[in-house]
């Protein structure tokens, strides 16, 4: 448990989660949901470019992303693409099975539904959709959610379609994947009354499971994300993308209220002074250092900035092994510039020494002064320069800016881009709205699925907690909600958790559909085959293309009979007495190798009845 009082602080949070769901289509064509890893057909190639939206005026976010310059390269699958994910043809109506799943879980929350659904643009500007917007409709307002901790409002509710997979990406260019742009994706946003990272991961949690008992949410990595609004009173709200490790997002958190509280105090220790800025080429042309002697021989620039009263301070760290200096190289990153030089490192590795002193001559540097330095592109460099000069300014006002953030592998964040501006939603002209009345509604709530939470403590009752808990939160639940009632409830249970898992590891389970699990399931019911005959049995339906039942009829007929068993059984304890008599019960162990390797049976049974053997002779 941190240590840190929110309270105090004060500390606002709320999150978002987006979860992709199960349908059989896509949310605005027909293409199929389903991913699989297949090699691209073709390749288109985009550029951004940010244009003047019905206000007049152009977002921030879509300005930044168009000085970059970076090409968009998308590859294109025939299986599961088509024009719609081009946006070279107009989206089709909005999938039924999508929103039907949607609106259940809407109303799961108790959230109101519009009388009117309407589907709205939301401008993307990092290339993960075609069309520079992400359409996305609104299907539910004011819901609540009852935590331990306490009850968080669901502010909104909307139906989404998922961008574009991210594949690669460098300051040039990024690649994405055109299969996953479109899946049907459900975002559940609540408001700021989280009172604290724990509490959030356990707010993050409840939303997941009532998603995934609906019975229509994807599973697996990527299929769900969490964003994070986080702010303290002297900081700034800031918003974490993408996050999908739910049972560290407090981590993230934590680390992000660390950071802010550190830059406002950073701030109230720095003298409020001038940054001084300008283009120093002409001191590097000489220069012995590789990096910017190529830099230069293409053409390129060298900025330079004195940052007042931050010797000693670059490398102080401000959440986990974050430091100062990395809040200013991430901006120079933004504008496709790799990292910044100071001194506030060893620049006598770098071989620059000598420039350096000439740019603090130039700039009347102080012992307690940094010199920063940034080599790239002439427009490049100055960009950077510009983005650091400004973000270094509101170090020493203490001011932590409003902007989007990444969560990073160490569970700290660091800068993506700026927030998004306030008018980047507006209609979405080619799909019709839906209309839902008080009977849809009232239809809805009539057939609400109970919760996994209601599930695992009915289930408990009838195969144990333990297993109750695996069976609940698997992804094969539907399966075992299907045969447990042909079938022994625990034997199902235990099928698809336990030994499901040790057979994947074993053998190729992509083959076996429904019907296929039920075969074997009645197999084992009727004690024709047992659980050591499995991984036979499907490594043979693999290979051979022969039914189920025909294997399993092969494996019981090879199989020697109990009485069979039985008598060989009797000859290894007449043969091994002296053992016996001296070990007793623990003979078995020995005695059981002798057995298997004169019978054709599984180690249960044959352990069963010398089992029994041994105790008739103990007596």
């Amino acid at each position: 448990m941190s240590e840190i009082n929110y309270e105090e602080l004060g500390f606002k949070c709320g999150i978002e989660i987006h979860q992709q769901l199960a349908t059989e289509t896509k949310l605005f064509c027909d293409c199929p949901v389903d991913l699989q890893d297949e090699a691209a057909d073709h390749r288109v190639h985009r550029y951004l470019r940010a244009v003047a939206g019905e206000t007049g005026e152009k977002d921030e976010a879509a300005e930044v992303a168009a000085e970059q310059s970076k090409k968009y390269i998308y590859k294109y699958y025939n299986r599961n693409n088509c024009l719609v994910e081009l946006d070279e043809e107009p989206p089709h109506s909005i999938d039924e099975e999508a929103l039907n799943t949607a609106l259940t879980f809407a109303r799961m929350v108790n959230a109101e539904i519009p009388d009117e659904i309407q589907v709205m643009r939301k401008m993307v500007v990092d290339g993960s959709n075609t069309s520079g917007f992400q359409r996305t409709a609104m299907i539910g307002l004011e819901g609540e959610l009852e935590t331990d901790t306490g009850t968080v409002n669901i502010d909104d509710i909307e139906l989404e379609e998922e961008s574009a997979g991210i594949h690669e990406r460098d300051e040039n260019k990024a690649l994405y994947d055109l299969n996953r742009l479109g899946v049907p994706l459900v975002e559940v946003g609540t408001d700021a009354s989280i009172e604290n990272p724990e509490h959030a991961r356990e707010v993050a949690k409840k939303i997941g499971m009532l998603l995934r008992s609906t019975g229509k949410a994807r599973r697996g990595i990527g299929t769900i994300r969490q964003d994070v609004n986080v702010s303290i009173e002297d900081g700034s709200r800031v918003e974490i993308k993408g996050f999908q490790d739910v049972e560290n997002i407090d981590k993230v958190i934590e680390n992000e209220v660390k950071r802010q509280k550190n830059l406002v105090e950073l701030g109230e220790e720095l003298e409020k002074q001038e940054i001084v800025a300008d283009n120093v080429t002409h001191h590097f042309e000489e220069t012995d250092n590789q990096i910017i002697s190529t830099v230069l021989e293409n053409d390129g620039a060298v900025y330079a900035m004195k940052l007042p009263g931050l010797t000693g301070k670059m490398k102080q760290k401000i959440s986990g092994d974050r430091y100062v200096a990395k809040e200013l190289v991430d901006y120079a990153k933004s504008r496709g510039v790799q990292g910044i030089l100071h001194t506030d490192e060893d620049i006598e590795n770098y071989q620059l020494v000598e420039e350096f002193e000439k740019v603090a001559d130039d700039f009347d540097k102080e012992d307690e002064d940094v010199i920063a330095v940034i080599a790239a592109g002439k427009d490049q460099a100055k960009a950077a320069a510009q983005a650091v000069r400004d973000r270094a300014r509101l170090l020493y006002e203490g001011e932590v800016p409003e902007e989007t953030r990444t969560a990073e592998q160490d569970f700290t964040t660091s800068y993506a881009r700026p927030l998004p501006g306030s008018a980047r939603m507006y209609p979405e002209t080619d799909i019709p709205a839906v209309r839902v009345t008080e009977g849809d509604v009232e239809e809805i709530d009539q057939d609400l699925p109970e919760t996994l939470e209601e599930r695992e403590e009915k289930y408990s009752e009838e195969i144990g907690e333990e297993l109750a808990s695996q069976i609940v939160y698997s992804e094969r639940l539907p399966l075992f909600e299907k045969f447990k009632a042909e079938y022994d409830t625990k034997l199902v249970a235990n099928f698809f958790t336990n030994i499901y898992s040790g057979l994947e590891k074993e053998v190729d389970l992509q083959g076996l559909e429904e019907e296929h699990y039920g075969q074997i399931l009645e197999a084992l019911d009727n004690e024709e085959i047992t659980n050591d005959d499995l991984e036979k049995l499907i490594s043979e339906f693999n290979e051979t293309g022969q039914s189920i039942e025909e294997i399993v009829e092969e494996i019981a007929d090879s199989k020697t009979s109990e009485e069979e068993i039985r008598e060989v059984v009797k000859e290894v304890v007449e043969q091994n007495k002296g053992m016996i008599e001296e070990q007793g019960m623990h003979a078995q162990g020995a005695l059981m190798g002798q057995v298997m390797g004169r019978v054709e049976a599984d180690g249960g049974t044959v352990s069963r009845i010398l089992q029994e053997e041994l105790q008739k002779e103990a007596e």
